[in-house]
């Protein structure tokens, strides 16, 4: 039997005959009882030989009403067909909305003018054909609690602002492979490896119920909710996604999808780049996020959430840690933030390590309780480390701070009156206006060792390295046993002193040669900061050398380095490339003339005190 739609008429070839759209207001049916004409049933008896018709209605919304057709609470067969929705404008509504639903089909229909399109919601056993949505919310939803409520049979002949639906159920260890849609969904699947995806200005993709799902090379772009919606899923995998952007809610959402790995993904202008929810032990692994309102958030209670070798730029809150258990930040880079990262009151046993903090206006905020943080370079911040007046709403207590660097700062550490049994030793706290305020209840020695001090000038009557007078702190803090010397701290902070140490060999054009030991920035992290926040003292020690993953003409920055630096540039085979040299302090942007793989940064004069003069060549082991 032909079925068809002509939609400028609204004329359906469906029944045998030609039926003329007929203009009425919205259709609301609660239950089986209510499949009546006066609900714009034409046709049927609700048997699956013989379904309820309710066909051809060109249907207005009139504002302020949610839906354009309303089913829930049905199992009785029926077809929606042939049916123009109109004007739904609601972004809680939508066109087309059926709930609690089992055995409909809707086909040849349409919804435009509106902000949704179809909106399932607990339903099992839909069909949707032939269908276009013209929206400016979400053409598809799809939600339920359990894998029935996404058994649907939805054809790619469904557009969403004339792009494919792809709906995908029941699929085992299948690739799928250059897909481009307005909308994707993948439901109760297992082992499934979706490469090269496409969803650019529509719906996002969506993963629920499925287990060991790898997402590679995905662009997920402009979608209007999140760009990847992972539901109850374990092991998914986000893999080398270079471009999960602008989309309206979230670049990715995981939700109760535990032991999943997001890697090698970039994360950038979204409202939250990456939302980590009830979903235990999943591991973020070189990411980038960038320009987001939020970089990453975990909430939920999810427990032993890994987040390593990131880098986060310029966005509004690096990472919070909402509600999280066991959480690790470690080795990231997180620069020009208002906050670094947050660590809420309802987290506890948080880690923060081995990670460098420019340009923020708090480099690590904490409300929560035993945490540790260690190991980190925090510079230039408005406050290097702050635990914020609470006013009875938390009350962070055996938090952990020890060997971190405070650099340049107005305050180096704030501790509110809630502040209970906080342990501080052998921190650095070097050139901030002020040191620090407390006026909690915390352990400035607990081992009988302190903090060192930039400004502290105390004797030192014994020769031990313990200064004799106490450090005291606006709030009535005091530090009774300041050290003397910085000598104890022998690492590089931060980031930089986890980068692993290569000998390299340099010789010039009349054979002089010299050997270096170089730090090597080989991570997107490692390349943004470079001697960004390095105090002048260390920074005059190193050598770094940049490594990309392919030759090309990168840019360089001095900004946020206290020392001149020089640059040398070589090809893939070592060859000299080129050289510069770029003031301490300076925000301009400096290149090469051609491409390198290599870029050598030295303090200024170095290589001449090595009795090296350009060209130089660089010999790797």
């Amino acid at each position: 039997m032909a079925r068809g739609l002509l939609v400028g008429s609204i004329a359906i070839l469906g029944l045998g005959v030609l039926i003329l759209g007929a203009e009425r207001g919205p259709i609301e049916i609660l239950s089986d009882s209510d499949f009546t004409p006066e609900n714009g049933v034409i046709a049927g008896a609700g048997t699956p030989a013989d379904p309820y018709i309710i066909a051809g209605w060109d249907i207005h919304v009139p504002e302020g009403s949610p839906y354009g057709v309303r089913i829930e609470n049905t199992t009785a067969p029926f077809v929606l067909r042939g049916v123009k929705v109109l004007g739904a404008q609601s972004p809680e509504g939508a066109g087309i909305y059926l709930a609690r639903v089992e055995n409909g089909a809707i086909e040849d229909c349409l919804v435009q003018e509106s902000h949704n399109g179809i909106l399932l919601l607990s339903s099992q056993g839909i069909a949707i054909r032939d269908t276009y949505l013209f929206v400016s919310g979400l053409g598809l939803q799809v939600q339920g609690t359990a894998p029935e409520h996404y058994r649907h049979l939805i054809e790619q002949t469904n557009l969403v602002n004339g792009k494919p639906i792809h709906y995908y159920w029941g699929l085992e260890g299948q690739v799928l492979t250059g897909i481009e849609a307005g909308s994707f969904f993948l439901a109760g699947s297992r082992e499934v490896t979706v490469q090269g995806l496409r969803v650019e200005e529509g719906d996002g993709a969506t993963v629920a119920f499925c287990e060991g799902i790898t997402a590679e090379g995905a662009d997920l772009f402009q979608n209007r909710g999140h760009g990847l919606y992972v539901l109850s899923s374990p092991q998914t995998q986000l893999l080398n996604c270079r471009r999960v952007a602008n989309n309206a809610l979230s670049g990715a959402l995981l939700w109760l999808s535990p032991r999943s790995r997001v890697e090698g993904s970039g994360f950038y202008g979204n409202q939250v780049g990456l939302y980590i929810n009830a979903s235990d032990r999943v591991v973020v692994e070189g990411a980038a996020f960038g320009g987001n309102a939020l970089g990453l958030l975990v909430a939920g209670a999810a427990r032993e959430v890994e987040i390593r070798d990131s880098l986060f730029y310029q966005n509004k809150t690096a990472v919070q840690l909402e509600s999280a258990v066991g959480a690790l930040v470690e080795r990231c880079a997180v620069q020009d933030a208002d906050i670094g990262v947050q660590v809420d009151a309802q987290s506890t046993y948080s880690r923060v390590q081995d990670s460098t903090f420019i340009q923020c206006g708090y480099g690590l905020d904490i409300l929560g309780s035993q945490g540790t943080f260690e190991r980190n370079l925090i510079a230039y911040s408005n406050i290097g480390i702050i635990f914020e007046e609470a006013y009875g709403e938390a009350h962070p207590t055996g938090n952990s701070l020890r060997h971190n660097l405070i650099y340049r700062s107005r305050d180096g550490l704030y501790l509110g009156h809630e502040t209970k049994d906080t342990w501080l030793q052998e921190n650095l706290i070097w050139g901030c206006d002020r040191a620090a305020r407390d006026f909690g209840e915390n352990n400035w020695a607990p081992a009988g060792r302190g903090n060192w001090y930039s400004g502290y000038r105390g004797p030192d009557a014994d020769g031990d390295g313990i200064g004799d007078e106490p450090v005291r702190f606006g709030g009535g803090g005091v530090d009774p046993a300041p050290l003397t010397s910085r000598e104890f701290y022998a690492r590089i902070p931060g980031l930089l002193g986890t980068l692993k140490k290569r000998e390299i060999t340099l010789e010039d054009g009349e054979g002089h040669r010299a050997d270096l030991q170089v730090l090597v920035a080989d991570t997107p992290p490692a390349r943004l900061l470079g001697f960004q926040g390095v105090p002048r003292e260390i920074a005059q020690g190193l050598v770094i050398l940049f490594v990309w993953e392919e030759a090309g003409n990168y840019g360089l920055w001095n900004r946020g380095v206290t020392v001149d630096l020089e640059v040398t540039f070589f090809s893939e085979d070592g060859a000299f490339a080129g050289d510069l040299s770029m003031p301490a302090g300076s925000t301009d942007r400096y290149a090469a003339r051609g491409p390198f793989l290599y870029a050598l940064e030295t303090p200024a004069g170095m290589l001449s005190q090595l009795g090296l003069t350009p060209p130089i060549f660089l010999t790797l082991p």
